[in-house]
């Protein structure tokens, strides 16, 4: 039974019950967000293991962080919509506190009011937890996903993308913040050579050396838009969830066993492998390491057999990544935004 302090409270002023998610709610919360996926083509299906790991990884308390609201006969055990809220405990390279709130609303029970409760709820949330966890008083932003802008050739008009959710952002004082790219490249496709610079051992990592990645990742992305240090225990999470393919990630390492570059893959959906990560080192870049540990990640899916492989790269980056994924065979596919607005 929904209490009344877990009630949510529509633009309208009327209530509608709300209650924290369980790992019980793993089905039903899969099959909200499968609905979701098909609705805004965003071709980003979910599965139940990889949602169980998402709800149980280390600093998420479901009681406190989540919401959900449930179909009214409960029998059917179906959720109309839920959000989950991810404060992060270190900041980001502007000093500002990541606030992300994820989650979507039933495609058929959207404009019910149910996205505008849950948003408050998030947000009020997320003031909490920023309190709670930087107490000296950090800025604080609040970040949602967009959805996908149309591809070209379709009608901007149509049931889809980020039709639905901008609307409701824009009203509420949120910002297209970001866009990334996201590109595929067919496999096996074009065959690349192999690079390996001088004093440096290209190899798939084992899993000692996720301490020595997570390190390289921290000092690649630190000048990155957005990017917080992530902590141990929430890395570890990653690199041994069901979805990694360790055979498929790569690292490079000097002569001290220092991680200069590396490529973490995953498989999200069968037969694609997603490069989920990449970086270089700073003082390592200019070498064509970057290249290196992507050649020898498309080599391995390749030979293990993928249809191709997908990754997402920020549109606006200074890097030049998105030259040298094309330059590998990678071309875009679609676009997603990021919007955000500071969390007063």
């Amino acid at each position: 039974m929904t209490s009344t302090d877990d009630a949510l409270t529509t633009a309208s002023g009327s209530l509608i019950p709300g209650s924290p998610l369980t790992l019980e709610d793993v089905p039903a919360l899969t099959a909200l967000l499968n609905r979701i996926d098909v609705a805004e083509r965003l071709e980003q299906p979910a599965d139940e293991q990889g949602l169980r790991e998402m709800l149980t990884m280390p600093g998420t308390d479901l009681a406190r962080d989540t919401r959900a609201v449930r179909a009214d006969d409960d029998a059917s055990g179906a959720i109309l919509g839920a959000v989950i809220v991810d404060v992060h405990r270190a900041v980001d390279r502007d000093g500002r506190v990541r606030c992300q709130l994820m989650g979507g609303v039933d495609p058929d029970r959207r404009r019910e009011g149910i996205g505008t409760a849950l948003l408050d709820w998030a947000e009020a949330r997320a003031r909490e937890l920023v309190d709670e966890r930087h107490p000296a008083g950090a800025a604080a932003v609040l970040r949602v996903s967009g959805g996908r802008d149309p591809r070209p050739g379709d009608d901007p008009a149509a049931p889809g993308g980020g039709i639905d959710v901008r609307p409701l952002l824009e009203r509420r004082g949120y910002h297209r913040a970001r866009s990334w790219l996201t590109m595929l490249r067919t496999l096996p496709g074009e065959a690349l050579d192999l690079p390996v610079p001088t004093g440096v051992e290209v190899r798939a990592p084992h899993d000692e050396d996720a301490e020595a990645t997570r390190l390289a990742h921290l000092a690649a992305f630190a000048d990155h838009w957005g990017s917080a240090p992530v902590p141990p225990e929430r890395w570890n999470s990653w690199w041994t969830s069901h979805t990694a393919r360790r055979a498929q990630s790569t690292i490079a390492l000097d002569e001290t066993g220092t991680v200069l570059a590396y490529v973490v893959a995953s498989e999200d959906i069968p037969g694609e492998l997603h490069v989920a990560l990449v970086g270089t080192r700073p003082e390592a870049r200019g070498r064509g390491l970057a290249r290196a540990v992507l050649a020898r990640t498309i080599a391995a899916a390749a030979e293990a057999g993928y249809a191709r492989a997908k990754l997402e790269v920020d549109a606006e980056s200074l890097t030049g990544a998105a030259r040298l994924y094309g330059a590998l065979g990678f071309v875009q596919d679609s676009v997603v935004a990021t919007f955000e607005k500071p969390l007063a």
